[in-house]
């Protein structure tokens, strides 16, 4: 179980150099995802890794499941995850006021506390829930997460493009 640990950290070694070339590609040809586009996908792609997960729980039935439900999670939560880490600094800082980047930069991290707590709220219900039912309110966290963000592309298009 140790070796799985492991996974995300390789993963995100691996997989950043083709996700940066994905962008580029998507950029030659005017296709490239704004950057609030890439957080709502992002945090799909959280939402997406979770319902793996509530699939593994559902096909285990109590027993246990197989490693690959676990490997496929850790590749789609990595590929979330780099849609996610290294965007959303990026925004604070193409948003916030030129003498405000740095407060709005502990904001943000002020924001990830907070955010933090939640995650660690939710995972105490742990024990009390179904597997299953775990996973797919987690997922659907993510999601909300997604669709509050994506409701943010709009608004923020002038700020990003100017």
């Amino acid at each position: 179980m140790t070796w799985f640990q492991a996974f995300n950290p390789f993963m995100i070694f691996t997989f950043t150099p083709f996700i940066i070339e994905l962008w580029a590609w998507q950029e030659k040809r005017g296709m490239e995802p704004s950057t609030v586009t890439k957080m709502a996908l992002g945090c799909f792609g959280v939402a997406l890794s979770y319902l793996i997960m509530a699939g593994a729980a559902w096909s285990a039935g109590g027993d246990s499941a197989t490693w690959w439900w676990l490997f496929a999670y850790f590749v789609v939560i990595t590929i979330g995850e780099l849609y996610l880490s290294p965007i959303r600094l990026s925004l604070v800082s193409k948003i916030a006021p030129a003498r405000m980047i740095s407060m709005m930069m502990g904001l943000w991290f002020g924001t990830s506390f907070i955010g933090n707590f939640v995650a660690g709220w939710l995972g105490s219900f742990w024990s009390s829930m179904d597997k299953m039912s775990f996973f797919i309110m987690i997922a659907a966290v993510a999601a909300s997460a997604g669709v509050v963000t994506w409701s943010f592309n709009r608004p923020l298009k002038g700020i990003l493009q100017g």
